[in-house]
């Protein structure tokens, strides 16, 4: 079995799961929970003050902040494929932001927040593209024979991060994207593959998923390459979806607490730089 129809695999057999992104105070953490419907909740940094930011009965996944925080952009199907929205924290009307019979998902913000990046496959590949926060002046940023997934704009808004393999059924490494030069940079080079990677705030590291023998470990590595260093590893638990406190002192990521003996029960954790943990939420908080 290849390695990406692997991943693919063990995810879609979590009945439950998380994919949190801290909001740039470092207050919030927003996610989506996979049930019999995915939303998009909240929960705050300690834990407390739990609640669901955008309930519908079709599936809505992958928020990201903008980086005043008023906005969440997120990927939904209730419109029968992928699109993009955004949801305003203080109450104005929800936006749709693309708009064709394609699949368009992962939205990212720029520093700035005059620009969203996001993966689509209007071309009939899996491309990446800019686009204006109002979703206008939209622009393909690559075009190549490979899938490219999964973009995040670096925190200096000059480089994008994103996931490239050779075929959807092939292992995928990460690249960074230099906008105004075009210059590609491969991150990894690695038979497993990686997958859930995220920007620290100064830009200097990058957080990501790793399998190794079987166990999905969570590592970073520096912006420019080089070996990883392991932060969150335990026999026999699943670890996915790491993301960056702002202040770069803590990691946020969701692990399989039922040790393979019943898969689909995650909780949400945090982890230091010393490994010290601390669980937020699990399914029982739902």
């Amino acid at each position: 079995m290849r390695f990406y129809t692997f991943i693919l695999t063990v995810l879609l057999g979590y009945s439950l799961s998380f994919s949190q992104v801290w909001s740039p105070d470092g207050n919030t953490i927003a996610f989506f929970y996979i049930h019999a419907v995915e939303d998009i909740y909240t929960v705050d940094s300690n834990g407390h003050n739990f609640k669901v930011l955008e309930g519908h009965p079709e599936r809505d996944f992958a928020p990201r902040w903008s980086h005043d925080g008023k906005h969440i952009l997120f990927t939904s199907v209730r419109d029968g494929h992928h699109e993009i929205y955004r949801f305003n924290r203080e109450g104005a009307a929800l936006k749709k932001l693309t708009e064709s019979e394609f699949n368009s998902e992962d939205g990212d913000y720029s520093p700035n927040g005059k620009s969203i990046v996001f993966s689509s496959d209007r071309t009939g590949n899996q491309e990446l593209f800019i686009m204006d926060s109002d979703g206008k002046n939209l622009k393909q940023l690559t075009h190549s024979p490979e899938l490219e997934s999964t973009p995040r704009w670096s925190p200096d808004g000059s480089k994008i991060l994103f996931r490239r393999s050779p075929d959807k059924d092939a292992e995928a490494d990460l690249f960074t994207l230099d906008i105004d030069s075009g210059e590609l940079v491969q991150l990894t080079h690695t038979p497993e593959g990686e997958f859930h990677q995220s920007w620290s705030a100064d830009g200097s590291q990058i957080c990501f998923v790793k399998v190794v023998e079987g166990v999905f470990e969570i590592h970073s590595i520096s912006a420019k390459g080089g070996e990883s260093k392991k932060w969150v590893s335990k026999e026999g638990f699943q670890a996915f979806y790491p993301n960056w406190s702002p202040d770069g002192s803590k990691i946020a990521f969701t692990r399989d607490v039922s040790k393979g003996t019943k898969p689909g029960l995650p909780a949400l954790f945090i982890v230091n730089r010393e490994g010290e943990e601390k669980m937020l939420c699990n399914k029982n908080s739902f």
